[in-house]
């Protein structure tokens, strides 16, 4: 019976709990999604032609065996739904070393070295990166509505190397499979990514799906919106990359499947750049590949000339050069960029050249370029509020283009500094971390937040982020009125103010300047109170606050005041001097005695008090 009874014991006994073979099903990848039922129609092949650089090719032993294989395992994911899969043309030796090129450079490099007319991809085999990422960007690349992609090899060493320190304990096999396997599911799903973008298909905002813009194991398959807009496409092409009726034939459906298809994951610039551009081939006013064919290198050196001589300040002579270089290009979106460019330095006055400028917006809607030289153009001419209307599309195109280095989104939060688009400037300044400008930006942020009294968050400011320059505009209207005696036009503005910011503190703060200015003390502080109450960061109130207070005897409430003021703008002169007086009068030595210590590391030079 106790022999019995030992045996049911064992038996409800559970057995420890394998943890690293569990945490090894975690690291694994979500197997793609295989129809088994086959396509309703025939199966259409798609010829691959593929050229393999030379790190590949001392990255990957097998590497014609490989590239098959990949071809294989992406056709078994499309074959079923869409009706089609891949099949190799040729391979070919690429002569060029690719570690540390940039994607998008290579990609303009395979575009040039052949056109791929006479088959259905061409694909570029390049160098794995040296650290992890999950950036499709990086592991990838290829143009919307083009025929080439660059493809990086996935055996990352780093990656490799976590998955050998993290499952220590389990045989070494095991190890390098679950290796193995992410590898393939990674090599199959970039692929089919970058592929995808070749006929339209734009980022999605769920990372469940093939589509999002970071690679990530868990995705498995395309969306279904997704694979309607490949269907679409699949059907055109390849006759809409020959015909030109065919292509508009094309641009129109896809563009009307795009607007028909209400679905949030695309909501976003992406998508009306995507609709934009179809909406140029269906009408024929844009190329069908997007992105620039790479110049013969005596036009790139001509513009390499004409870009020293604008560095020079010889702005005519930059444009007289690269005049014969953009007639050459009439289809280049970068050379046309340049041109609105360098017109904008040589001749900014002339109608032409913003109706130039306005051609190259309208014909690359891709391009942020133009946009940027119209806005500074308005900048120019002192109509911020148009110029700000362009620097939004600007963003829109940079959050599109995923090229866009820091320095370019430090010159638009330049930009949008320039326009007091406060929120705007700070929110692109944080995309160029790094950039010495950026710093300036942001320092001009907060003190402009603290002088506006204007907190970051549009419900409690009252201020929507796109009016935040025309309240900004008009307070400093009133101020200058103010500061020229007309009150009655500081009144007029304050009263459109009013009308249009109900609920921005800066009203409160500049009523309370206009009682004080006119010797109406007692209204002056309760709106200024009112103000401190509402946003304890608006700077001037607490200054007003602490001059009545220093002109009331209320020396406690004027030391409170000023150094509150001192802490939010160390720059204010005017209440580090009140201050030190506070101090002085109260016998305060030793808090003095440090204020003169931080005026000085602050200003370089003495208090001016005794």
């Amino acid at each position: 019976m106790s022999i019995l009874l030992l045996l049911v014991g064992l038996a409800c006994v559970k057995r420890p709990v394998d943890y690293e073979r569990e945490y090894a099903k975690q690291l694994a990848p979500k197997k793609l999604e295989v129809s088994s039922a086959p396509s309703s129609g025939p199966v259409r092949t798609l010829r691959v032609r593929v050229y393999v650089d030379s790190d590949y090719r001392d990255q990957v032993l097998l590497w014609r065996s490989s590239i098959v294989s990949q071809l294989q395992r992406a056709s078994a994911v499309v074959r079923g739904p869409l009706g089609v899969t891949f099949e190799l043309d040729s391979t070919h030796p690429w002569e060029r070393r690719s570690s540390d090129s940039e994607l998008d450079a290579t990609l303009s490099e395979l575009e040039a070295l052949d056109p791929g007319e006479d088959v259905d991809l061409v694909i570029g085999l390049v160098s794995h990166l040296k650290g992890f990422t999950a950036s499709q960007h990086h592991l990838g690349m290829a143009r919307m509505f083009g025929r080439h992609c660059v493809l990086r090899e996935m055996g990352n060493a780093e990656e490799v190397g976590y998955i050998m320190r993290a499952l220590t304990h389990l045989p070494a096999d095991e190890r390098d499979s679950l290796a193995h396997e992410l590898k393939l599911h990674k090599e199959t799903s970039v692929l089919l990514h970058e592929w995808a973008h070749t006929l339209g298909a734009i980022h999605v905002q769920n990372s469940h799906w093939m589509m999002y813009p970071e690679y990530g194991k868990n995705q498995a398959a395309f969306a279904p919106q997704t694979m309607e807009l490949l269907a679409v496409s699949l059907r055109h092409l390849p006759q809409a990359r020959r015909d030109a009726e065919a292509r508009r034939a094309w641009a129109r459906e896809l563009k009307e499947k795009l607007a028909s298809i209400q679905w949030s994951d695309w909501d976003g610039p992406e998508k009306d750049q995507a609709v934009a551009w179809l909406d140029g081939i269906a009408s024929g006013r844009t190329a069908l590949e997007r992105g620039p064919v790479p110049l013969p290198p005596v036009d790139r050196q001509r513009i390499d000339e004409v870009l020293a001589l604008d560095k020079q300040g010889r702005f005519e002579v930059a444009a007289q050069q690269l005049e014969p270089v953009a007639r050459r290009h009439p289809d280049h979106e970068d050379v046309q960029a340049l041109a609105c460019y360098v017109a904008t330095r040589a001749a900014p006055g002339l109608p032409a050249t913003r109706e130039r400028c306005e051609a190259a917006a309208a014909r690359f809607p891709r391009h942020p370029g133009p946009l940027i030289s119209l806005a500074s153009l308005r900048l120019r001419e002192g109509k911020r509020a148009e110029a700000q209307s362009y620097l939004v599309q600007v963003r829109q195109r940079a959050e599109a283009r995923q090229e866009t280095n820091p320095d370019q989104w430090a010159e638009l939060a330049v930009l949008f500094k320039e326009t007091g688009s406060v929120t705007w400037a700070e929110q692109v300044a944080a995309k160029a971390s790094g950039v010495k400008e950026v710093g300036k930006v942001l320092t001009w942020a907060t003190q402009m937040r603290r002088w506006m009294a204007l907190p970051p968050d549009p419900e409690t400011s009252g201020v929507p982020v796109e009016r935040e320059g025309d309240l900004i505009r008009a307070a400093k209207e009133v101020e200058a009125q103010l500061d020229k005696g007309t009150a009655t036009k500081a009144e007029a503005k304050l009263q459109w103010l009013t009308r249009e910011f109900p609920r921005a503190v800066v009203v409160q703060v500049l009523r309370c300047e206009v009682h004080l200015r006119a010797g109406r003390v007692g209204p002056a502080r309760a709106e200024c109170r009112k103000a401190v109450a509402a946003h304890d960061e608006a700077v001037n109130a607490h200054f007003i606050l602490g001059w009545l207070a220093v002109n009331a005897g209320s020396r406690q409430e004027a030391r409170t005041h000023l150094e509150r003021v001192i802490a939010l703008e160390p720059l204010h002169a005017d209440a580090w001097r009140l201050l030190a007086e506070q101090y002085r009068a109260a016998g305060m030595r030793d808090a003095l005695m440090e204020l003169k210590g931080r005026y000085r590391v602050q200003f370089a030079r003495e208090l001016p008090v005794g």
